[in-house]
């Protein structure tokens, strides 16, 4: 079963929709973390790239999608986790927020480094970025997979 509440963030001030998956004893399942990096390297500007697939497992029990970049602040640069039920038919992961439907976030002015979080929808995840006006030389994207937050 999965349990869903609203937790206000006392960072943020703002309501999350919290997941956990239990057993029916009330017991959380699955693995707790699964982390991923993929050393994307140079990258041009405007240019995009999407990483590979990090499969969850078929029944996983991960409630949070987390990915971070790491590379060249870029104006106009952008990222979003995306989810698969069958690896092939790609779409954005849900948010975590309930004004924010999807997982997906593009800072103002760019940033050497910055987040993403989501909801897992299927087995698959993976990240898609879209650079800005600035050439990546050493871009690194990461991605975590979290069970029970």
């Amino acid at each position: 079963m999965i349990l869903e509440g609203t937790y206000r963030n006392p960072t943020t001030g703002r309501d999350e929709i919290r997941c956990i998956r239990c057993d029916a004893s009330g017991h959380m399942m699955g693995v707790p973390a699964l982390a991923s990096a993929f050393a994307v390297g140079a990258l041009s500007a405007d240019g995009s790239v999407a990483t590979d697939a990090v499969d969850l497992g078929e029944e996983h029990g991960y409630t949070l999608l987390l990915s971070r970049k790491s590379g060249v602040a870029s104006k106009q640069e952008a990222m979003e986790i995306q989810s698969s039920i069958d690896g092939v038919r790609w779409l954005p992961a849900a948010g975590i927020y309930s004004d924010e439907n999807v997982a997906w976030h593009k800072p103002p002015n760019g940033s050497d480094y910055f987040t993403v979080q989501g909801r897992p929808i299927g087995r698959f995840a993976r990240i898609a970025f879209k650079n800005g006006n600035a050439a990546q030389t050493e871009l690194v994207l990461e991605l975590a997979a979290l069970a029970g937050v």
